[in-house]
């Protein structure tokens, strides 16, 4: 046995450690690996935000359409009958949009009317259509008209009443839960609601048990800055205040076809006769919130859209 002599076994050799070059190289394949890990997971986060986007885009768009082609399929409609003759015995009937039944669609180019804020160069469409309230009346007598259910008309409200032979269209004086006034005293021109001799006269016309009543609103639709540093469609209901509907629709343009053997759609300035309107093409073009486009820009869609007028295709 041989004294003063160590042996280094293998153990021992792997014990001693890693040397300075093999540490650089170690922590040179973590950061690569890491590096590559972080570059996934950015990619991954940005086609996420993208997809999102789209998809918060597309709905805006959805969510646009649905709502503003209710109303334009239903303008100028009537639940009773179309080429009703009508007596608007409303006082303010043709010096109000919102009352003026002989024009119940009607479009205006860049901004349209001054007071709602809409932004330049967009388009503005304005529509009268029935209502959610449908009663049926139960008798008609003097200025009373008795119904199944009023619920949801007040006074003030603009209200039509139609049969096979006619309709009328006035201002509730007074409501209940089951009459609606069309008194004189309450905003119209006359008590009798019939169309002949004509509006506003004073001959009676007795609607018949099962005619039909409705409210009448008229919507204004546009897009307007929404405070928050992005463009909004909005809606105003009868003059009133202004509605934030959909967030994210930056513009609308608005063409009109005139008549179903027209050969293509014009702008509202080319429109003489709005009567002669049987479908509008709306074009709206969405934007999204955060900037996930091309140049970090915010990701913009434009899709069309063409809605007929039911009252007028039929």
């Amino acid at each position: 046995m041989r004294h003063g002599r160590s042996i280094r076994t293998p153990a021992a050799h792997r014990a001693a450690g890693l040397s300075l070059i093999e540490l650089m190289v170690s922590m040179l394949l973590g950061l690569l690996v890491v590096g590559a890990a972080i570059g996934i997971f950015l990619s991954n986060r940005q086609a996420y935000r993208t997809t999102e986007s789209l998809g918060q885009v597309q709905e805006t768009l959805q969510m646009a359409f649905e709502l503003m082609a209710r109303d334009v399929r239903e303008a100028g409609g009537n639940p009773c009958d179309i080429g009703l003759p009508v007596a608007n015995v409303v006082d303010d009937a043709t010096t109000n949009w919102w009352t003026n039944w002989a024009v119940p669609l009607q479009g205006y180019d860049n901004g349209g009317p001054a007071g709602l804020g809409s932004v330049a160069g967009t388009d503005v469409l304005q529509v009268l259509a029935v209502g959610d309230v449908l009663a049926n009346v139960e008798g008609h007598s003097g200025t009373t008209l008795t119904v199944d259910s009023a619920s949801g008309i007040t006074a003030g409200d603009v209200v039509m009443v139609c049969d096979t032979a006619q309709l009328a269209i006035f201002k509730a004086s007074a409501a209940s839960a089951t009459t609606i006034e069309h008194a004189a005293s309450g905003g119209n021109c006359k008590d009798s609601l019939n169309t002949k001799p004509a509006a506003c006269s004073d001959v009676p016309y007795v609607y018949p048990r099962n005619s039909v009543v409705s409210q009448l609103h008229g919507t204004r639709w546009f897009v307007a800055d929404n405070g928050r540093g992005g463009r909004s469609l909005f809606r105003v209901v009868d003059n009133g205040a202004r509605e934030e509907m959909v967030e994210g629709v930056a513009d609308m343009q608005l063409e009109y076809l005139l008549g179903a053997g027209a050969a293509s759609y014009v702008s509202a300035a080319a429109v003489s006769d709005w009567t002669a309107v049987t479908a509008v093409r709306i074009a709206l073009t969405s934007q999204s919130s955060e900037a996930t486009g091309t140049d970090n820009a915010p990701l913009q869609r434009r899709l069309e859209h063409v809605v007929a007028l039911r009252s007028r295709t039929i």
